[in-house]
């Protein structure tokens, strides 16, 4: 009898992208959405009649974008949880947080242990500790070591959706009540749609991922993903909502919760016992 230690890898250790045309296709539409979504406003809101109060609008537009960029960047590059492959015999699991000595399941589909709370995706073809779903929006599974980033992600969005829709609503109304005097940079049919589409766009953000984050936030404070909300799974020890969100944030609660800078790694270390 022997012991083989596994512990995953280490974010900024290995690049973890997902390649999937689907996903790649909605990240590129993302990306296109949100640089839309600068240059309109630019175009419609700063440019022609740029005040005090507008330039400072804008500063925190820009500022929410490039957190929300940072934030979908980390949930598509980081490896959400991967349990290691390539063991075929085990019989226990030790050093786990749910639970001691635990019965550990085979995945047959990508050969490797399926510990507690672990669920297999088709899409990344690996088993992913705990799984919330695959968002082909990141191109990536929601799981346990980039949640955070992914929760970051919809928060941003919807403050800048937020922010975008009440800037271009403010700016049309002040325009309408000035009969257009000094709000064109273009023709006034142009700018017009230009801020349409912008709203548009804005409120069809916001309440997706205000719906995506009220989702998120539940699950952290019940300590349950959504595949096991799904499949009314439970036989872990449910942590406390403060002790929960301290695991998905990483550490204490600070300032570091909004940053999608800080690093946010599994300390995890799966010890199995591989019999002959």
């Amino acid at each position: 009898m022997f012991q083989i230690c596994f512990r995953f890898l280490k974010s900024e250790e290995k690049l973890w992208c997902v390649r999937d045309t689907c996903g790649i296709a909605c990240v590129v539409t993302t990306y296109l959405l949100l640089l839309y979504g600068v240059v309109a406003t630019t175009l419609t809101v700063l440019l022609p009649y740029p005040t005090a109060w507008t330039l400072f609008q804008y500063i925190i537009f820009v500022c929410l974008v490039f957190l929300a960029a940072c934030s979908h960047v980390r949930t598509m590059l980081t490896d959400p949880g991967t349990v290691p492959k390539g063991v075929s015999e085990f019989t226990a699991l030790q050093d786990c947080e749910e639970t001691d000595n635990a019965v550990i399941k085979h995945c047959h589909k990508c050969n490797s242990i399926k510990p507690l709370r672990a669920h297999h995706c088709s899409v990344c073809n690996r088993c992913i500790m705990k799984m919330d779903h695959h968002c082909p929006w990141v191109n990536n599974c929601v799981g346990e070591n980039n949640q955070k980033y992914f929760v970051l992600f919809t928060l941003y969005i919807f403050a800048l959706s937020v922010l975008g829709v009440y800037m271009t609503i403010s700016r049309a109304l002040s325009c309408s009540y000035q009969k257009w005097q000094g709000c064109l940079l273009f023709n006034e049919a142009s700018v017009i749609v230009l801020m349409i589409l912008l709203a548009i766009e804005g409120f069809l953000f916001a309440l997706f991922c205000m719906a995506m984050f009220f989702t998120q936030v539940c699950g952290i404070m019940a300590d349950e993903t959504g595949i096991e909300k799904m499949k009314c799974e439970d036989g872990w020890r449910k942590k406390t909502v403060c002790d929960s969100f301290r695991q998905v944030c990483g550490g204490p609660l600070s300032i570091s919760w909004l940053s999608p800078f800080t690093l946010h790694r599994s300390r995890r270390k799966f010890t199995y016992h591989n019999w002959p």
